[in-house]
């Protein structure tokens, strides 16, 4: 039983906000005009008419980029970690911002950003040392406790997917805490790649710990079952409750020891790298 659980641990839906899905919801779909993007900058306006040039492009881009002060050190950070990443990532922002004819949110553009990473570097992240790998989940954490504090429904989005409107929105009211989320994943996946720690896979042992945890922050066996065993309820908890042990569950992950708390946070960043 325990090491269904430990399967399961890793292909929980839950288990996937611990990784970043809530940004790569935004990148996902196309933004609609309005619905939190940014304004098309002036040369964007005139250059629909005729085709832009690259540097009409470069431009268009770079305003819509610097439109979030929050988000201008991760682009400068990704540049410098991985820089034929980021040359690939403006190519196609480029390309699309040519297609639509107009610039998207700067929300839209970081987290694209880290979807083409994940895409060419996940495996990555997963290799970091324990302090990049908190930071990852420390960052998951500080959105969770926000969204729980003023919307529980678009927390309970953070755990089982939001419109790309809807996290486009979230997003850019909270740029400062998304910014620190992206960050702290470009910075885990540059140490990674530095690093290249290879950890075993959680024990049984491991799970345990972490069933203990959650139990100690008041869940329910049940609650834990929705968490780390992959069950389903019928009805399922109202958005207040299922958004307060997604928080706990990132608590008690943190207040694991070191061994047991990597090797999760490891198999977690595997399991979305595969995704």
């Amino acid at each position: 039983m325990v090491m269904e659980r430990l399967l399961i641990l890793g292909t929980s839906a839950v288990v996937f906000l611990c990784v970043g899905v809530a940004m790569l919801i935004l990148a996902a779909t196309p933004p609609k005009r309005g619905a939190g993007g940014v304004a098309p900058p002036a040369i964007v306006k005139e250059a629909r008419r005729q085709p832009m040039s690259e540097a009409q492009l470069s431009q268009a881009l770079d305003e819509a980029l610097g439109s979030a002060p929050e988000y201008v050190g991760f682009f400068g950070r990704f540049a410098q970690a991985f820089p034929v990443d980021y040359a690939a990532a403006t190519g196609a922002f480029k390309a699309r911002l040519k297609a639509l004819g107009h610039a998207d949110s700067a929300d839209y553009y970081v987290s694209e950003a880290i979807r083409l990473l994940r895409k060419s570097q996940g495996a990555l992240v997963a290799k970091a040392e324990p302090e990049p790998l908190m930071r990852v989940f420390d960052a998951q954490l500080a959105v969770m406790r926000a969204m729980a504090e003023e919307n529980p429904r678009m927390c309970v989005g953070f755990l089982y997917g939001a419109t790309a409107q809807d996290f486009e929105r979230a997003a850019a009211a909270k740029r400062p805490l998304v910014a620190e989320m992206a960050l702290a994943r470009l910075e885990a996946t540059a140490n990674g790649q530095a690093k290249r720690i290879d950890r075993g896979a959680p024990s049984p042992a491991d799970v345990k710990a972490l069933e203990k945890a959650l139990a100690e922050r008041g869940l329910s066996e049940t609650e834990v079952d929705v968490l780390i065993g992959g069950r389903t309820l019928d009805p399922p908890l109202d958005d207040a409750r299922m958004c307060s042990i997604g928080v706990a569950y990132l608590e008690a992950l943190r207040a694991l020891p070191e061994a047991s708390r990597t090797k999760i946070y490891s198999l977690l960043l595997e399991q979305m790298a595969r995704s």
